[in-house]
């Protein structure tokens, strides 16, 4: 047989493998309660994760409240980035350890002129800038250092920015708004979030509606954006406050639906590039992916889960570990981290597929040689 038809062979098998893998999912989750810094009320969230499972949120310290990374077990504090700041937030954290956020001197100042986006490399916090104004925040961090969210121009209008290799760019606002948000940025430089009440993806220069999942009389608003340009985020009608998660991909929508509730509201908050999702759906964070639908985090937790109550679920890495927060065994609402626990079959099936991946790379680097 020909070397390329046993290759071929080989990647088959892999896909075949990896699908049925990714379709006998871990059904339970271990949790781990990542704390909060010191000298604070007990009090922290998190909100985003890489690749590497390090964790970035806020926690509440003595004087006010700060952004913290949690890796190898510890909460680092990433401190404030001006001197008379007190309240810090972390927003996104990429696969090389950088966090965007923002800072400001009080949480009770939100939205004025003192907040102040921010990308966190190498130990220190970079100031972003703006576009022209004083107020801004940070959204979102891809792995080539892209980063995106909110800024004020000089005349105090706030649109979506871009900032690449030092230097922040306006993306505009869908035609004949004058607001925009960017919450969402994925390796390709596609950027998703919401201009006035429609939700748009930018790419190539180009803002475009994602529509929504009421026949175009609703309000969308996107989160999240994966690798594969699938989105994520919420839709729901102008004249109600109910909203419905939903993910988008070529063009559709598609509503992620309830388990339990018959008139639910919530928003799909994360997606990774296995195209799973998290969220809040009517006061419950949820896991879905394709093979299972919806399912309540609560319903998935092993026995260190006992006593949590999960509350929120923001996101979601591609080694299928989630962040959130929640209200712990003491009662007190601190940051979790969600780590699956794999069915003997999976642990089997991946171990095979790094075997089969190390000998296919094997045998292509012998044949470059």
């Amino acid at each position: 047989m020909k070397r390329w038809a046993v290759q071929f062979g080989i990647s088959v098998m892999l896909l075949a493998l990896a699908g049925t893998a990714s379709a006998h999912a871990a059904l339970l989750y271990s949790v781990t309660d990542l704390g909060d810094l010191p000298g604070g009320e007990n009090a922290s969230e998190a909100f985003a994760i890489n690749n590497r499972g390090q964790v970035v949120g806020v926690s509440s310290v003595v004087d006010g409240r700060r952004a913290f990374l949690y890796s190898n077990g510890a909460l680092t504090d990433l401190g404030v980035l001006e001197a008379d700041h007190r309240y810090s937030m972390a927003t996104d954290i990429n696969d090389l350890g950088e966090v965007s956020g923002r800072s400001i001197i009080d949480e009770e100042l939100w939205n004025t002129q003192s907040l102040r986006p921010f990308l966190y490399r190498n130990g220190q916090m970079v100031p972003l800038g703006s576009l022209g104004g004083g107020y801004g925040f940070a959204n979102s961090i891809n792995n080539v250092s892209e980063v995106v969210g909110l800024s004020s121009d000089a005349n105090g209008v706030t649109h979506a920015f871009l900032w690449s290799s030092g230097a922040m760019s306006d993306l505009g606002s869908l035609e004949g708004g004058s607001y925009s948000c960017a919450y969402g940025i994925n390796d390709n430089t596609q950027v998703v979030g919401t201009s006035v009440l429609n939700g748009f993806l930018w790419q190539n220069g180009q803002m475009s509606d994602l529509g929504d999942l009421v026949g175009g009389l609703g309000r969308t608003l996107a989160f999240a954006v994966n690798n594969l340009s699938q989105v994520v985020g919420y839709s729901g009608p102008l004249d109600s406050e109910h909203s419905f998660p939903f993910v988008w991909q070529d063009g559709v929508m598609e509503y992620l639906g309830s388990p339990s509730d018959p008139t639910p509201s919530g928003y799909a908050r994360g997606i990774n590039n296995r195209g799973e999702v998290v969220g809040v759906v009517s006061g419950y964070p949820f896991v879905w992916d394709s093979v299972n639908g919806m399912q309540d985090l609560n319903d998935l937790l092993d026995d260190s889960g006992a006593g949590w109550r999960l509350t929120h679920a923001y996101d979601i890495n591609d080694r299928g570990q989630i962040v959130g927060f929640g209200r712990n065994p003491s009662g007190f609402s601190h940051g979790f981290l969600l780590t699956p626990i794999p069915e003997p079959a999976t642990i089997i099936i991946w171990s095979l597929l790094g075997a089969l991946a190390t000998t296919v790379g094997c045998w292509r680097r012998r044949r470059a040689a």
